[in-house]
């Protein structure tokens, strides 16, 4: 097998050089498998559907983390929606001003998975400051009104165990969730092949927050290679980005060089979040 294989929706495959499969097992929600790769590190996929790759997680992980947290005054508490891979938190832990991290993952396996075999991505799970939940996270969301400074919404695609993190009464639950100021991202998928979930997304979070902006990147283990990011909250501007602490948790894609343009989207994606 030297070949694997994503097919997205019946519009495009991706093809990884694989080496080795190191795990597979079908946990309560999904299936999880981890394989070595040529040229791409350690693999994570769940359904069939990549997740990451060690090559290119960081665009990921830094972009739905630093901006927002960048932007906001000073965040304190953040919780981490999904990210059961670890990667997030992972740039989390890097802002000093961080006390406490809440990781709520529906799937206990998927973390203890990446732990034992993609400890590059999930090694900062141990640190102090991270706490642990695994439970459906719209019900955690819910019970946790005015709890945190910011929220990032790391989900897999819109089916299965995430269905529930793309819809209005979840953002609203979110908007709840926030201490005043505070701010919310979340991956909305891929502007080419997913265009309708993108237009849904920032339809849904402009009837919410007062503040909606687009961002994005590119990814080249994920459909199309461009992937697309909401920002949301009602008392923040882009201006607030801070090139100061960029400078000082700069990673490999997000840094004072990268900054606000990552909110210059090209005029088809412009059209898309904005819904013409």
């Amino acid at each position: 097998m030297p070949w694997l294989y994503e097919h997205y929706h019946d519009l495009s495959a991706i093809g990884l050089h694989v080496t080795d499969k190191v795990h597979e097992e079908q946990s309560p929600f999904q299936r999880i498998e981890v394989y070595d790769t040529k040229g791409h590190g350690r693999l994570l996929m769940l359904d069939g559907m990549v997740m990451l790759t060690e090559l290119d997680e960081f665009v990921y992980h830094e972009l739905i983390s630093h901006i927002p947290l960048c932007i906001h005054r000073d965040p304190k508490r953040v919780l981490v929606v999904g990210g059961g891979d670890g990667g997030t938190v992972r740039e989390v832990l890097r802002h000093p001003g961080v006390e406490k991290v809440v990781l709520c993952e529906i799937d206990e396996r998927v973390t203890r998975v990446c732990q034992q075999w993609i400890p590059a991505v999930a090694g900062r799970l141990d640190d102090p400051r991270v706490e642990l939940v695994f439970a459906d996270a719209v019900e955690y969301v819910r019970n946790n009104p005015g709890s945190f400074d910011a929220i990032l919404v790391d989900s897999s695609e819109p089916i299965g165990p995430a269905a529930g993190l793309f819809g209005g009464a979840f953002f609203a639950d979110l908007r709840r969730a926030l201490r005043p100021g505070g701010i919310v991202s979340a991956q909305t998928e891929s502007p080419f092949y997913a265009a309708d979930t993108v237009r849904g997304v920032f339809k849904e979070l402009r009837g919410v927050f007062e503040g909606v902006h687009a961002y994005y990147g590119s990814i080249p283990t994920y459909p199309s290679g461009c992937w697309t990011f909401a920002l949301a909250g009602d008392d923040f501007r882009l201006t607030d980005l801070d090139p100061v602490r960029l400078a000082a948790v700069a990673g490999r894609y997000v840094g004072p060089s990268l900054g606000l343009g990552a909110f210059a989207l090209p005029e088809f994606v412009r059209r898309l979040v904005e819904g013409d």
